[in-house]
């Protein structure tokens, strides 16, 4: 299982890389944050399963993504850097405005990401 994870993460760096690369798009971008959230969850957490990433909304340098991962599921708030996207926390539920701001999300930001994400959630209740 670990030679499968390492090839599963190896790919997707590959590919997540040559987008950065190429200037990303939207879909570029949120395939970044996933990779992001799945390399915490797995050199982090220690989770024993690849999550699997649901939504990612993203406000300027900021983006939560939610996820699931065996029976846990929960929000990882990601930030942009020089370096790329990386977790700043992760979650078992759905953070709150306040605990966004209390890592240093602007309320602004905090606000509109929290909004968009149970928007998605939301939408996907409601068609499935």
């Amino acid at each position: 299982m670990m030679k499968l994870r390492g090839v599963l993460l190896t790919g997707v760096l590959i590919v997540t890389t040559a987008a950065g690369a190429l200037g990303a798009s939207a879909a570029d971008r949120d395939r970044l944050v996933a990779h992001a959230v799945v390399r915490y969850a797995l050199d982090v957490q220690h989770y024993q399963l690849i999550p699997a990433v649901d939504h990612v909304v993203v406000v300027g340098a900021y983006a939560l993504a939610d996820w699931e991962s065996g029976e846990t599921d929960g929000e990882s708030l990601v930030k942009r850097s020089a370096s790329g996207w990386r977790v700043v926390a992760a979650v078992p539920q759905a953070f709150t405005e306040r605990a966004l701001v209390r890592r240093g999300v602007p309320a602004s930001v905090a606000r509109r990401l929290i909004d968009r994400i149970g928007t998605m959630e939301r939408g996907q209740t409601a068609a499935g």
